[in-house]
């Protein structure tokens, strides 16, 4: 196995990166390293495309936007995720993360569960098997829709991932409308035999 070359400049990038954060980002920020830190002594502070960990693999990095941190477990689907507070990346069987946009909403204790859980892994060596099917069944009114819009075959050229995330977007659609009429019905039910 090739020997994984760490940047030697992590912790000067890091604290550079953190310092140019929105200050709620920052906080936030500071406070995922110290836990991440006190996981594991053998956890390497690293810099790929942001603050990063590693030990066998990576771990877990986080970063912040304008309005929150996303703290991301790169082998999360791995994770049992006892707590229910994974969240998933459309088109990525791999990660998993959790945003925060406020440093109240981190239990010390649930983030280095998470952890240890994902540093277990790591060193059994455990990894995510991909499954080779790239077929995407596009919902028969989705494709009518596409049809009479005359974007089917531009869809079709598309990548698999984001033919993936269309059609995953265009049924999350589909479902939170249902489930507004759902409630509408329920509402006007309620108000009908008050």
């Amino acid at each position: 196995m090739a020997k994984v070359k760490h940047n030697p400049d992590a912790a000067t990038l890091i604290d550079k990166g953190i310092s140019e954060l929105e200050p709620f980002a920052q906080v936030i920020c500071k406070r995922l390293r110290k836990i991440i830190l006190s996981a594991d002594p053998e956890l390497i502070e690293d810099w790929k495309w942001g603050p990063n960990y590693y030990l066998n693999g990576m771990v877990c990095g986080y970063w912040g936007f304008k309005k929150h941190v996303s703290f991301v477990f790169f082998q999360g689907s791995l994770l049992k995720d006892k707590k229910k507070i994974l969240l998933e990346n459309p088109g990525n069987v791999h990660n998993r993360h959790i945003k925060f946009t406020d440093v109240k909403q981190i239990d010390d204790k649930v983030i280095l569960e998470y952890l240890f859980e994902a540093i277990d892994n790591n060193r059994k060596g455990l990894k995510i098997i991909e499954t080779k099917d790239k077929t995407i069944i596009t919902p028969d009114d989705v494709v009518k829709a596409f049809k009479k819009a005359k974007v089917l075959a531009y869809f079709d050229s598309l990548a698999f991932s984001h033919r993936k995330e269309y059609v995953q977007w265009i049924e999350s659609t589909k479902k939170k409308k249902l489930e507004q009429n759902s409630l509408n019905k329920q509402l006007r039910n309620c108000l009908i035999n008050k």
